[in-house]
């Protein structure tokens, strides 16, 4: 009875202040707000990339792989059946040209075949590419243009932000990047970056935030220079998810960019 009287002789500022105390703590509970997107690719539709796909998967996130579709079933490369693998399994595809050649060395309608071609057998397989990556990141004005012109919403380069052999160069690209036909990144990922450095690229854009699209080609242990560990990769995956806590989460390219489904002229 003593307990009820004091209860009942509380201040009703007091009692509206205890009522008030859990809504506080459901707001601090929110998650942050995003300010950063990753988007993980993968060029050249090589073997290495079904067990990559998985990996990503395992930890919740999806990335983006670009197919030289002239290639897919060679040795070393993507068959159809684990190219649809890849794809039923959430992640984006997209296209890299037929065979894998510098733009920049060819005519515009060269350009056009590489491009467009690659584009409408992707289209005819069964997907819906909406972002090209130029090869080696060799871009013209050109290039471009065609890659519009055979329906591309958007294309990713190679290079522009800061890495460790840019460190004047942006941290990120902007969210709404500038140029759509060429959107910028760190160099390619190499069998000598690190695992602090991969980490690194990702501080250094959340300190501004926006987009760092990272280009991975080969996932395996010593087998050319533009490789990664699977170990590096699911590590540098492990600590990128924990990044939510601070508002940077893992996007497709496709998906960070709000890239649409265009038709290849002539469907």
């Amino acid at each position: 009875m003593k307990i009820v009287r004091w209860a009942a002789a509380l201040p009703a500022a007091l009692v509206a202040l205890a009522f008030l105390q859990p809504a506080a703590h459901a707001e601090s509970a929110k998650p942050p707000k995003v300010r950063t997107v990753v988007s993980l690719t993968f060029d050249d539709g090589d073997v290495t990339h079904p067990a990559t796909a998985r990996m990503l998967q395992k930890r919740g996130v999806r990335g983006t792989f670009y197919i030289n579709t002239d290639t897919v079933g060679r040795d070393a490369k993507l068959t159809r059946a684990q190219l649809a693998a890849i794809a039923k399994g959430g992640h984006e595809i997209g296209g890299h040209t037929l065979t894998h050649v510098r733009l920049t060395e060819l005519t515009r309608s060269e350009q056009r075949e590489q491009i467009c071609d690659d584009r409408r057998t992707l289209v005819a397989w069964g997907y819906r590419p909406t972002t090209l990556a130029y090869p080696f990141g060799s871009v013209d004005a050109d290039a471009e243009a065609v890659a519009r012109q055979c329906g591309y919403d958007a294309a990713r380069g190679v290079g522009g932000l800061k890495e460790w052999g840019c460190p004047s160069c942006p941290a990120a690209e902007r969210s709404r990047p500038a140029d759509r036909y060429d959107i910028r990144t760190p160099g390619s990922v190499r069998e000598d970056t690190l695992l602090r450095q991969l980490r690194q690229q990702v501080l250094n854009a959340e300190k501004s935030g926006g987009l760092v699209t990272l280009v991975f080609h080969r996932v395996c242990d010593d087998c050319g220079v533009y490789s990664v560990s699977p170990r590096t990769l699911d590590d540098f995956l492990g600590w990128l998810v924990s990044r939510k806590a601070h508002g940077t989460v893992v996007k497709t390219l496709q998906d960070a960019i709000g890239a649409r489904y265009r038709p290849v002229p002539g469907e």
